[in-house]
């Protein structure tokens, strides 16, 4: 199978492009396009004869980075959205765009596909904006699409700022475990996980469209994963905490994925103890 892929130096698209290549599917960076202008793509004269999928990873993911500058991850995301459609169109492709967390405040617990969207930062505003992009065009140029609204997908790649990153950078330099504020709630998803679902959905056809919720299914709070970690590298001394409130922070994203779970017949393998323990060993 021939993918396009964007993202390709990030976190989930680099681990994709290489997973999927090593199954045996011939994998292209789109990188080099989806970074120009939707009108200046031409796509004539290279390999880009026909692909069966184009995923769409985007381009700015840092939410502290929209908050300072959020004309650029406004231009990128959308724009990068924009050009990785257009080849879609052009070699008459199916289309999975990965969107993230899109529902703001919780209304109701848990948040299935039906919850209604609300922006509380820039970066999240701008995958609204690109999933109603991709609603849009997939719809008047008849391109299968599915969007893929993540939770926290963790792994190997260390991301400062992030809680996991941040307990094991801290490991990893000898310093003491501390965390910010420990109230709130997130789902998180494996890396390993994650990619065995895209294995999945680029060999399902036809095309399921529609929109999916993509987490694991349980809630741990930022002392939770915290202690479990402590647990699991053998750290007796308690965990220091701040204080420190992030700005516009959600405190509860419980999320069901029963949708994806039996549309794709996927189930997540590795519980969060389980994940860093592997994450642990491979670090």
């Amino acid at each position: 199978m021939r993918i396009g892929i964007t993202g390709v130096n990030g976190f989930l698209g680099g681990v994709v492009y290489k997973t999927l290549g090593k199954i045996g599917h011939v994998v292209i960076s789109l990188d080099s396009f989806t970074r120009k202008k939707c009108s200046d793509i031409n796509i004539e004269g290279s390999n880009f004869t026909d692909f069966d999928w184009i995923i769409h990873f985007g381009s700015k993911t840092s939410i502290p980075d929209s908050h300072i500058n959020p004309f650029l991850t406004y231009e990128s995301n959308i724009s990068s959205t924009l050009s990785a459609l257009k080849i879609a169109e052009k070699t008459n492709s199916g289309f999975l765009f990965m969107s993230s967390f899109v529902y703001g405040s919780q209304q109701y617990s848990p948040i299935d596909e039906k919850h209604p969207v609300s922006a509380s930062n820039p970066y999240m505003s701008s995958k609204i904006i690109s999933e109603e992009i991709c609603t849009q065009i997939t719809k008047i140029k008849k391109i299968p699409l599915i969007i893929l609204r993540g939770f926290n997908i963790y792994g190997d790649k260390l991301i400062p700022g992030r809680l996991i990153s941040d307990l094991i950078i801290a490991k990893n330099n000898k310093e003491h475990l501390t965390i910010n504020d420990p109230h709130p709630n997130r789902d998180y998803l494996y890396i390993k996980d994650f990619v065995n679902l895209i294995a999945l959905i680029v060999n399902n056809f036809p095309i399921k469209t529609g929109i999916y919720n993509v987490g694991f299914g349980k809630v741990y709070s930022n002392l939770e994963v915290a202690k479990i970690f402590c647990e699991l590298i053998g750290e007796s001394r308690k965990v220091r905490i701040t204080g420190e409130k992030r700005h516009h922070d959600i405190l509860n994203c419980p999320v069901d994925i029963r949708l994806i779970k039996k549309t794709f017949s996927w189930a997540p393998k590795f519980s969060l103890k389980q994940g860093l323990s592997d994450l642990l060993m491979r670090s």
